[in-house]
């Protein structure tokens, strides 16, 4: 049998490159926008901008004050769905000191309804749900950024961001009225809390404007201190989606979530969604992994990035047991033949499922051995 270190099998090579990024509104330069969340240091933050990657090029959005307008993605890893937001700044190069204020907030359902995993393995296909959001009449017009955030439901605690130029068309806003709107939320990043795996989150403060496509039992309400399981908020009078964005109203109550876990990275601080950071202490351990498949939907992605969950019970189909709770060492994966777990930040994962046409030996270690179903061939992923 052959033995190999090289990640080489193409059905893996594709989860590692599955991801989401924003259509609409336009991002900036996005022949070279990707599709990975926001670096777990938060280096990338805001907007992914890095050596790499800046503030230009791209069309720009021209909205008018009272708009209605859609928020639509390119991609397929869904990862369950989970939260987005859309915010703007009055920066036109966003930096870490920049104000972001939220216009509008989907709570669950984002950026997908109804898939317990992915939709496939395609980076480029259009992602069939969209979302309908309308820009506040009572801003300030001028030139600004606007900004997608999503928080995965599963696989690694992630944040993605998105941004691109924003012109605001009208008249009769106010800059007091702009301040009165909610800050940013910034989670899973430069060690910010974490939030937890295989919930919808709810906003602390999501806002008037929001779409709520979440369910009872299975919502956690996420702030600046953490996320607490279910559902509390501070939003006055919500206003529900329509489409194929789904409807729904904001929670009306209030309460202080409690902390969850760190991010890995620097610490930030600040109000408007200011991002202040310090030199990250240890960098976040990056691993490969899969979410779970929506039902009768072969399906494959990955997550960078800092990973927390937890798993239970068996995997149908699979050779091993899954395991749930406290891990070590960091990286460990366990494999259960059609499926498999991982050690991230000290818990194991749910169970991920292998792609299409392959399958793990049996047995906990630090490298997992893949081979095609039907060969003897087999290549080794460590961790």
């Amino acid at each position: 049998m052959q033995q190999s270190t090289l990640f080489t099998l193409a059905g893996l090579a594709a989860i590692a490159n599955a991801h989401m990024k924003m259509k609409s509104p336009a991002p900036f330069n996005p022949t070279a926008l990707t599709n990975a969340p926001l670096d777990a240091s938060g280096s990338d933050f805001p907007c992914k901008i890095s050596g790499s990657y800046t503030a230009t090029g791209g069309t720009t959005n021209t909205y008018a004050l009272g708009s209605k307008q859609t928020l639509a993605f390119i991609g397929q890893a869904t990862h369950g769905g989970g939260s987005c937001q859309v915010s703007i700044t009055y920066d036109t190069t966003p930096t870490k000191n920049s104000k972001w204020k939220v216009i509008h907030s989907i709570e669950g359902g984002c950026p997908a309804k109804g898939v317990a995993g992915n939709m496939g393995n395609s980076a480029d296909a259009d992602d069939p749900y969209t979302y309908p959001y309308t820009i506040p009449s009572n801003i300030p017009a001028g030139k600004a950024t606007i900004a997608w955030t999503w928080f995965n439901k599963v696989g690694n605690r992630e944040m993605y961001m998105n941004c691109g130029a924003l012109e605001l068309t009208g008249t009769g806003g106010s800059q007091a009225n702009f301040d009165a709107l909610p800050d940013m939320l910034v989670m899973n990043i430069a060690g910010k809390p974490n939030t937890i795996e295989g919930y919808d989150y709810a906003f602390a403060n999501p806002g008037s404007s929001v779409e709520d496509n979440t369910s009872a039992g299975t919502v956690a309400t996420c702030g600046t201190s953490g996320c607490t399981p279910g559902k509390s908020s501070s939003s006055g009078s919500g206003s529900s989606g329509s489409g194929s964005s789904g409807s729904g109203s904001s929670g009306t109550s209030s309460a202080a979530p409690a902390a969850s876990s760190p991010a890995s990275g620097g610490s930030g601080s600040g109000s408007g969604g200011v991002f202040l950071t310090q030199s990250p202490t240890a960098a976040a351990p990056t691993s490969v992994a899969a979410t779970s498949a929506p039902a009768a939907t072969p399906t494959a992605s990955t997550g960078s990035g800092s990973g927390s969950s937890s798993g239970s019970g068996s995997s149908s189909g699979s050779s091993g047991s899954a395991l749930s709770g406290a891990c070590s060492p960091e990286g460990t994966f366990n494999c259960l033949g059609s499926s498999y777990q991982q050690c991230a930040s000290g818990v194991w994962s749910v169970s991920m499922p292998m792609a299409a046409g392959t399958k793990c030996a049996a047995g906990k270690g630090m490298s997992l051995s893949i081979a095609a179903i039907g060969k003897r061939v087999a290549r080794y992923l460590k961790a």
